[in-house]
């Protein structure tokens, strides 16, 4: 499959004599910690929320009045329009990114693509849990997801391994949605992944928004007191609780481990 069937094209971009306020508001109205820096239509390098804060107010420049390509970094891993989705999670691991931005032949910006994209479209959630793996822990780029008829036998076969679920407190129910989120992109399923909250209205509003699921309290004997706010996240992670861990912890999570009862 070609990414020219499935990838975003709704892109926003910012110019690079753009200053560095728009570009934060930007970032905060889109929700988004980074944006394709273009001109003419071509993409000339990519500004993150790390680039303002580090490279520009850390040296006390001025965002009012500081552009875009003073900070930028012009170094920006793309892909073309045509190729498959197999060459983009190769550029994806390669490079240790999650998501890619897709050029056309006219070296124009068109779109971008994710991790998650390249699991709905190609229904190969192998292949994405395998580059996240591989972006998430380049030293363990030999390991990879099992297929689809070995997962199947795993959930039909409740051992003690598919008892162990990782648990990731979270005081800011933003970070707990992207952590839920870059979980379902490494293929954890939504029955899988559990949540508890204080506030039971926040809790439906979150289950409706991400798919998952909650579990009684009294099934989870360690769970602790939350405050208003807090959201604890518990994955079933069977023989994948490293990378669960490393996607809790990476979205500021407070990471622990528990054992469902039998």
């Amino acid at each position: 499959m070609q990414l020219k069937d499935f990838i975003n094209y709704r892109v926003e971009t910012v110019s690079p004599d753009d200053t560095l306020q728009r570009a934060a508001e930007k970032m905060r109205d889109l929700d988004v910690g980074s944006m394709p820096v273009c001109s003419r239509g071509q993409l000339i390098g990519v500004v993150t929320d790390r680039d303002i804060t580090v490279r520009a107010t850390a040296r006390g420049d001025d965002p009012m009045v500081t552009k875009v390509s003073e900070v930028m970094t012009p170094e920006v891993i793309w892909c073309r329009v045509d190729d498959s989705a197999e060459e983009a999670a190769r550029l994806m691991q390669e490079h240790q990114i999650r998501r890619l931005f897709v050029l056309n032949e006219n070296d124009e910006l068109v779109g971008v693509t994710s991790l998650g994209e390249l699991a709905t479209a190609t229904g190969d959630q192998r292949l994405a849990g395998q580059t996240l793996e591989r972006v998430s822990d380049p030293g363990e780029s030999g390991q990879q997801r099992p297929d689809a008829e070995e997962l199947s036998d795993a959930e039909e076969e409740p051992d003690s391994a598919a008892e162990v679920r990782v648990s990731g407190l979270f005081d800011d129910a933003e970070h707990a949605r992207e952590a839920v989120e870059e979980l379902k992109e490494a293929g954890f399923a939504d029955h899988r992944i559990a949540i508890a909250m204080h506030d039971a209205e926040a809790q439906e509003i979150f289950l409706d928004d991400t798919g998952v699921h909650t579990a009684p309290a009294d099934e989870i004997p360690s769970l602790p007191e939350l405050d208003d706010g807090q959201v604890l996240v518990m994955v079933e992670a069977a023989d994948r609780a490293t990378l669960a861990l490393e996607i809790i912890n990476r979205n500021q999570g407070v990471t622990g481990g528990v054992r469902l009862p039998t």
